[in-house]
């Protein structure tokens, strides 16, 4: 009686043999059979890549992709925030609103230059033609 099997790898269509046992795990577990870690990696990945499934996340994507230094600016910040180089202030700093804070970049080539504002005022920025960068704190020296 033999203890493994001839099947076929999801991702490169390669046969291998394949013990009896860990082929009852994988099928049990909902699992495709792959030849070598490198294959499993890139058929765990691969949904990750598919399109965007809401108007949301496609207008996300694209926004990334037509506005590479706002996402840079954006990613740095978040960045600077988590390790704790950056304190974010807890109140808008134009009326003084507390709760949700959001992070405005008046100048996206410079990142660390930052208005900490309340979705009311940024929004107000952001539709603005001076966008507030005189009243901006540069952070560049904390980072």
């Amino acid at each position: 009686m033999s203890k493994s099997k001839i099947v076929t790898c999801a991702w490169c269509k390669k046969q291998f043999e394949k013990a009896i046992k860990r082929i009852n795990e994988s099928e049990k577990l909902g699992q495709q059979h792959t030849c070598s870690r490198a294959c499993s990696s890139k058929l765990a990945n691969e949904p990750r890549k598919c399109e965007p499934t809401t108007d949301n996340a496609a207008n996300t994507r694209r926004d990334k992709e037509k506005f590479p230094e706002k996402n840079s600016a954006r990613s740095l910040v978040r960045q600077a925030i988590k390790s704790g180089k950056i304190i974010p202030i807890e109140e808008c700093e134009l009326c003084g609103a507390e709760g949700a804070i959001e992070a405005h970049h008046p100048d996206h080539d410079r990142p660390f230059l930052l208005l900490f504002l309340c979705k009311s005022c940024h929004a107000q920025a952001d539709a603005s033609i001076d966008k507030y960068e005189n009243l901006a704190t540069d952070y560049s020296e904390c980072v």
